[in-house]
């Protein structure tokens, strides 16, 4: 009897398993971008609860969907969402018990915690590529 293929193996050639266009990512990053700079100089655009609210919901889904780039699309999604909504509720928890909430406190807090994720991602990848380059020398 021949073992069924893993859950990765079987969505590897789906068609949402490619990787975004550089134009859809570069655009995707310029929304973000521009949610946090209008949140964080002020309102005054007509946009500027929308691209605040892209900001708060990209950041932190966007940091641990490319963490889990390995996975399947349905699983990053899932993680997406899931890390969003407890990242702003742990977020908007933790400014409301302390008394210090507002929208940029808010961005500010929810950037840097994507910034923690996405960073401890990129160092783990940079750590298993050294470690595999030390195992092909030696």
């Amino acid at each position: 009897m021949k073992p069924s293929p893993s859950l990765t193996e079987r969505h590897r050639g789906s068609p949402g398993s490619e990787a975004p266009t550089p134009v859809l990512a570069a655009a995707w990053c310029a929304t973000v971008t521009a949610g946090a700079l209008l949140t964080l100089t002020g309102p005054g655009a007509p946009w500027h609860a929308a691209l605040t609210f892209v900001f708060l919901a990209a950041v932190p889904g966007g940091a641990v969907a490319l963490t889990l780039a390995g996975l399947d699309p349905w699983t990053q999604a899932v993680a997406a969402l899931g890390a969003t909504l407890a990242v702003n509720t742990l977020v908007t928890q933790a400014l409301l018990t302390l008394g210090t909430w507002s929208a940029r406190a808010g961005v500010v807090a929810v950037g840097a915690a994507g910034w923690l994720v996405l960073t401890g991602a990129l160092a783990g990848r940079l750590v298993r590529r050294l470690r595999t380059a030390r195992e092909r020398v030696g």
